[in-house]
């Protein structure tokens, strides 16, 4: 299969996940992941026709669409946490300063690198910033698998698809990013059919599961996450308390 082909299948599979959550009307269920789904449309089909007409355009203007991008594509992830701790606002609470903070981090050295000249603009640096976003949302989400295979939390069709599938293409994304950064333009070519393929592989997964809304069913036994957090919040404020307390006795000796 050529480029071209699997590019316009990745087209004709975005488009009709989009069509289809349109007509279901719960696009407002999972607002980010559609807001992304239209960028990926909308600059797709843009590149696609630089591409055509203007090739000698097209992997300039690639980096600087791949930038907004792939930073929306955070909101994939944080969509997936909102949706797996919506009944626990506690554990939300938590799962958001981490998100918020692994990403600050990422983009903070994407930027300070990008200001001393560290990569050239575009591609080194967005290339850079895609590879270290990618393994950041990888560790995050697993570990979401993990909290949610100790609290055995239910998540529903639309999760369980929106994280497999996004999950698939992030650990493709890590191992292909890695060994372009590795090996350069030896892996090109291999790297222009790698991440289409595992980026329609995600889109088939998603075609799939994101048929129609699915929420997220009630557990038969509540989850005891909630109470865990409660339990952390004591504790912490209880070591807080003894520390100030020291530091206070210190003081004054």
């Amino acid at each position: 299969m050529s480029p071209l082909a699997i590019w316009l299948a990745g087209l004709t599979l975005v488009a009709f996940l989009l069509l289809r959550a349109l007509r279901g009307g719960f696009v407002r269920r999972y607002t980010l992941f559609y807001i992304y789904l239209g960028f990926v449309l909308v600059t797709s089909s843009f590149l696609l026709v630089i591409y055509l007409a203007r090739p000698n355009d097209y992997q300039r203007l690639y980096w600087y669409a791949e930038f907004p991008g792939v930073a929306l594509g955070c909101g994939i992830v944080w969509e997936i946490y909102r949706g797996s701790f919506r009944r626990f606002p506690g554990a939300a609470r938590v799962a958001r300063s981490v998100l918020f903070f692994v990403f600050a981090v990422v983009l903070s050295k994407f930027l300070v690198d990008t200001w001393n000249g560290a990569a050239w603009w575009p591609a080194g640096a967005v290339l850079e910033l895609e590879r270290n976003l990618r393994a950041a949302q990888a560790v995050i989400l697993g570990g979401l698998v993990m909290v949610i295979s100790i609290y055995r939390i239910p998540l529903g069709q639309n999760l369980w698809g929106m994280m497999l599938g996004y999950g698939l293409f992030i650990g493709t994304n890590v191992i292909t990013l890695a060994l372009r950064v590795l090996l350069g333009d030896a892996f090109q070519d291999a790297w222009h059919y790698l991440q289409p393929l595992s980026y329609n592989a995600m889109l088939c997964i998603w075609c799939i599961t994101l048929g129609s809304y699915k929420p997220v069913p009630i557990p038969k036994t509540e989850p005891s996450i909630e109470q865990d957090y409660q339990v952390l919040v004591a504790a912490t404020s209880k070591g807080l308390a003894q520390a100030r307390t020291y530091v206070r006795k210190a003081m004054r000796s």
